[in-house]
This record gives structure tokens, sequence and C-alpha cells, in this order.
């Protein structure tokens, strides 16, 4: 049995969408966009360096160089991508975000377009020192220091003003030295002590070494914020203007000087001052340069002890303990950025660097043949 049906009880008719005269379709609002460059290039490293090395004894020497290198079509920061949609500072407070958007009057779009443009740069320079002991009467070490300069840009605000984020990069430590060293220790049959002791002393005594690594290196950066951000700027970086010298105390309570508390208010163009901090106007950015601060250096000592013990021609045992960060130096995290919160200036972990120990212990047992 048919039904019976007409144009005004059918179904409705689609709704195709209009092509718009540029050919391209209008992504709905908040849909997440990818862009690629028309034309892809590879990163590109160019590095020299220039040696100078020294022999001070036959067994210990000294070289000294500069080593420097610069990256071309490098990513901007961290990630591989930034917003070439991001709303720019021009007209806070007579336009919304999406007005100040570039793409938002010809495309409507209002979420971000992350590009993979990778058309930044970075450098790096550096002096490296080295001294080095070969292994002779028992003992060997190695010496080695580094004066480093880490610099390039960053994701935010990129595509609107490069110069505003460049600065010493994320995980630039400009002090680095390295320590590494073994002895044999003198005791037992042929050695300079004891060398006359029977073979059960001897085989207690002699074999044993004694090793050790220790590092030390300068404080990760970070840049200073305050806590108006949302108020004086709705885009682009969160730091205030630096109008004094800031003092960095080291302690996990206060490691640098910050306005104890007391908010920046918003009195005249520029703010409030407090100490050598200043509330930027609204609608400006800052002068506090990024990544101008230091935050705590690192520390770690670790201390190898082994015997070993001879079985027979060409075959020993060897019993080893291993003590990381030996005298359990507790290495502290970045501190908390905000000069003008509650809390501001302290540190209340330590540095998230896997390399970062509390003391442990490793015993291992190894045959060698």
């Amino acid at each position: 049995m048919g039904i019976a049906f007409n144009l005004s009880t059918g179904p409705s008719a689609p709704n195709f969408t209009i092509v718009p005269p540029s050919g391209q379709f209008l992504l709905p609002d908040q849909v997440g966009a990818f862009a690629l460059p028309r034309k892809l290039r590879l990163p590109t490293l160019e590095a020299w360096n220039l040696t100078i090395q020294r022999e001070i004894t036959p067994t210990l020497s000294l070289s000294a160089g500069y080593v420097g290198n610069k990256g071309t079509h490098v990513f901007a920061g961290d990630s591989p991508s930034y917003d070439v949609n991001q709303a720019t500072i021009v007209g806070f407070g007579n336009l919304d975000t999406n007005q100040r958007e570039p793409f938002f009057k010809k495309f409507g779009w209002t979420q971000p377009i992350n590009y993979f443009g990778a058309d930044a740069s970075n450098n790096y320079n550096s002096l490296q020192v080295v001294m080095e002991k070969r292994f002779t009467k028992g003992y060997q070490f190695l010496a080695h220091y580094t004066w480093s300069k880490a610099m390039g840009y960053d994701s935010n605000y990129y595509a609107i003003d490069p110069k505003l984020n460049y600065g010493v990069a994320n995980t630039n430590r400009e002090h680095a030295f390295v320590l590494t060293s073994v002895a044999e220790l003198p005791f037992g049959k042929g050695r300079a002590l004891l060398g006359g002791v029977g073979p059960i002393v001897n085989g207690i005594i002699a074999g044993w070494s004694l090793g050790g690594n220790m590092t030390w290196e300068s404080g990760l950066p970070f840049s200073p914020s305050y806590s108006s951000c949302p108020v004086d700027r709705d885009t682009g970086p969160c730091r205030p203007n630096l109008v004094g010298t800031v003092h960095i105390t080291g302690n996990r309570n206060g490691y640098f000087t910050t306005t104890d508390g007391v908010t920046l208010q918003p009195n005249g163009t520029p703010g409030d001052t407090i100490g050598p901090w200043q509330r930027p106007a609204s609608g400006t950015f800052r002068t506090a340069a990024r990544n101008s601060l230091f935050g705590p250096g690192f520390s770690q000592a670790d201390v190898s002890i082994a015997k070993n013990f001879a079985l027979r021609e060409g075959i020993s045992v060897q019993f080893r303990t291993d003590i990381f960060n030996v005298f359990n130096k507790v290495n502290l995290d970045i501190p908390f950025t905000c000069v003008d919160c509650q809390g501001g200036g302290t540190i209340t972990s330590t540095t998230s660097l896997g390399r970062a120990l509390q003391r442990q212990i490793m015993f291992s047992l190894r045959l060698q043949f």
C-alpha cells in the first residue's frame, strides 16, 4: 500500500553550504586549525670553534676554546608551532579579542591557527675549559668548566612581534663545572704503603679504588610575572616593568625581591611601583625581559668505592658501592614567579630534573675476565 505525500508534508530540502568567492570554506568557531608553509625548509645549524691546548706535564694537559653555533629555520621556543591568529594588543579596551585577531574580519576564525613555520633562529656562544690528567701512579681526573649563553625566541606573540619574547633559552645554565676522578688506593703488595704484608692481609687491603663525580651548575632562568595581567591585557606575555635592582637572596621563603604580597595597583599610567617592580599601563607590555632572573643552582656529588678480588690469572670479581648525592643535597626548583602575589618568590618543590636524586646507595657485583 503506497503512502501519499506532497511537498508540504515531505522531508525538508537540504541546506547546501554556499562556496565563498575565495573558494575557501569557513571553519566553525572553536575548531582547532593547523597550517603548513607552502614551502618547507629544513632546519640548519652552523657551528664553529677555536681551541688551544697546552701540555703542562707529560700526563697533564689544559685546553681552552670558544664554541658557538647558530640555528636557522628552527622552532620558535619549545613548541613546533605558534598561533598566527593570536590577538594583538593594539585596540585593547576598545575592541574585543576576536576583533583583534588577524583572520577574524576575513574568515571569522576565532580559534588558534597553529602554524608549523620553523622560521625562527637561535644562537649559542660558550667558553669551554678542560683540564685532564691521564691515569698514572693510580690516579686520574677530568675537570670541565663551561660558560655559555643560549638565546632564542618564544612562541607566545611570535607572529606579531618576535622581539618581544627574544631572550635567554629556557634550558640555559650560564656556568657549569664537572669534576670526575678515579684513584687506586696505595695499599698492599707492590704499593707504596704496606707493601710487605702477607697474602691474607694483602687480600683484604689491596685492590681498593675510590671514584667521584662532582657537578655544579648555575640556576635555570625564569620570567617575573604579576597578578593583574588579565585586567591589563588579554594576550601576550605577562611581565611587569622593572624599575630597580632585584636582589636574589637564595632563601626558599623569599628567593628574590617581591612586593611582600602587596598587589600592584593601577594608579595612573603606568601604575603602582613597589620596590623594583611597577605595574605596566593598561594595554601595554613590560620592560622586564624574558628569562631575566635565575633560579637556584644545581649541585651533586657522587662517590663510588670498589674492591677487586683476583681469582686466577685474567679473572677477577669486583664488588662496588655507588652512593649518589652523597651529601643528600636538596636541589630546589625555580620560585613562584609572581612579584605581587601572596607567596611570590617562595620555592615549594625540588627540581624536576630526572638526575636530581636524594641520597641513594647501590651495590653491585661483577665478574671480570
